[in-house]
C-alpha cells in the first residue's frame, strides 16, 4: 500500500499523540442490538448538547444505548468505526458520497433515503435517537422535547445554525465515545486527525502566497450554489493550508451567477455535491463551460473534486482530505505527492 508524502512526514507525530490517548488499550466491546453493555459504572452521562435553534439542552443517558437510529451518513460511519454497528436499528439521510465503509452502510437497516417521519422512528422503538441537529424541527423528525416525552435521548451533531467547525466535528466525536463509554477509540482518533491538520498547517507557513479558493456546488443550469464559512469545514481546510477561502456574499447560502463566479476571478475552485457521486461530471461542466474560460482557475485546470460529506459535515476521512486540499493549494509545498 502506497503511502502519501504529508501521511509519511506526520507518522512521527500522530504516533505519539496515539500513545498520548491511550489506543493501546483493548477495545471496548460492542453490544447487540437488542441490548446494552454491562454496567461499567460510567453511566449515568449527561452532555450539554445544541438543538436546530441554537438552544443549549442536556441529556442524560442512563446506560449506554442498545437501540439507536441515526439519521445521515457521517454519523453511520461513526458507529461502524468505534465498534457500535450492531446498536444500529434504523438509519436515514444517506449523502450517497465516498465512505470507505460503504458496503456495511448498505447493508444497515434503512428507514429511508431522506428524513424518516417521526412515525417510521418510533416504529424502530430507539431509545436514542443520534442525528443532525438540523433534523430537530416541528416538520422534520422532531424536537428533542417531542423524543424525551417518549423515553428516548437525543445525541444531535451540531451544525448550520451556530455554525459548523472543525471543533464542533470534534465535540460530535466526542460526545459519541462518551455516551457509548469507547472514549479511548474516540480520543485516539481525535489526536491522530489532529496530528495530521497541524503537520499541514506548519508546511503551510512556508507558502510565500495565499491562493483564493472558491467552493461551489451544481445549481441550476447557469447558477452554483454557494456555501458559507458557516455551513461546513472546506474553509479552514482552505486557510489552514496556506490558501483564502473566499467569501462573495453574507449570505449563510445563496446561488452564484456565471456572472459573478467571472468577477470573482478564483484562482482555484472547489466543487462538491449533495447526494451525488459523479463529481467528475461537475467538474468538467465548469472546466468545458466557455463563457468561464478566462477564469484563473478555469484556464489554468485548477478545478478539484471535494467529497461533501467530509467537506460540509466532517467525517472519518476529514485529514485525508485535509491533505488534498493541501496540496491542491500548494502543490509547490508538496514535490513528491
Amino acid at each position: 500500500m502506497n503511502v502519501s508524502p504529508i501521511r509519511a512526514c506526520t507518522a512521527l507525530a500522530v504516533g505519539a499523540a496515539l500513545l498520548l490517548s491511550g489506543c493501546t488499550a483493548p477495545a471496548e466491546p460492542a453490544a447487540g442490538r437488542t441490548g446494552a453493555a454491562a454496567p461499567s459504572g460510567h453511566y449515568p452521562v449527561t452532555l450539554d448538547v445544541v438543538d436546530d435553534a441554537g438552544r443549549k439542552l442536556t441529556q442524560t443517558v442512563e446506560k449506554s444505548p442498545g437501540r439507536v437510529v441515526v439519521i445521515g451518513q457521517a454519523l453511520a460511519e461513526l458507529m461502524i468505526e468505534f465498534g457500535l454497528e450492531d446498536r444500529i436499528v434504523g438509519v436515514g439521510y444517506l449523502d450517497n458520497s465516498y465512505s470507505a465503509y460503504a458496503d456495511r452502510i448498505e447493508k444497515l437497516p434503512k428507514i429511508s433515503d431522506q428524513l424518516p417521519s417521526k412515525e417510521a422512528i418510533l416504529a424502530r422503538r430507539p431509545d436514542l435517537v443520534l442525528t443532525m441537529s438540523f433534523a430537530l424541527k416541528p416538520d422534520k423528525i422532531g424536537e428533542v422535547p417531542f423524543w424525551n416525552a417518549r423515553g428516548v435521548e437525543v445525541l444531535p451533531a451540531v451544525n448550520y445554525t451556530v455554525g459548523r467547525d472543525l471543533d464542533s466535528y470534534y465535540e460530535d466525536v466526542r460526545h459519541v465515545g462518551e455516551v457509548f463509554d469507547v472514549r479511548k477509540r474516540t480520543g485516539a482518533y481525535i489526536a491522530e486527525q489532529k496530528a495530521r491538520i497541524a503537520a499541514i498547517a506548519r508546511t503551510a507557513k512556508k507558502a510565500g502566497n495565499a491562493p483564493r479558493v472558491l467552493l461551489v456546488a451544481s445549481g441550476g443550469r447557469d447558477t452554483y450554489d454557494y456555501y458559507s464559512p458557516s455551513l461546513g469545514l472546506v474553509d479552514e481546510m482552505v486557510n489552514g493550508a496556506g490558501g483564502t477561502y473566499m467569501e462573495l456574499t453574507r449570505d449563510t447560502y445563496a446561488q452564484l451567477s456565471l456572472e459573478s463566479i467571472i468577477a470573482a476571478n478564483p484562482d482555484k475552485i472547489i466543487v462538491t455535491e449533495f447526494q451525488q457521486s459523479d463529481g467528475e461530471k461537475s467538474r468538467n461542466r465548469l472546466l468545458r463551460d466557455p463563457r468561464l474560460k478566462n477564469v484563473t482557475a478555469i484556464r489554468n485546470g485548477d478545478v478539484m473534486i471535494a467529497d461533501y460529506t467530509t467537506s460540509i459535515r466532517g467525517s472519518l476521512a476529514l485529514a485525508d482530505l485535509c491533505e488534498e486540499i493541501a496540496v491542491f493549494v500548494h502543490p509547490d509545498l508538496y514535490p513528491d505527492a
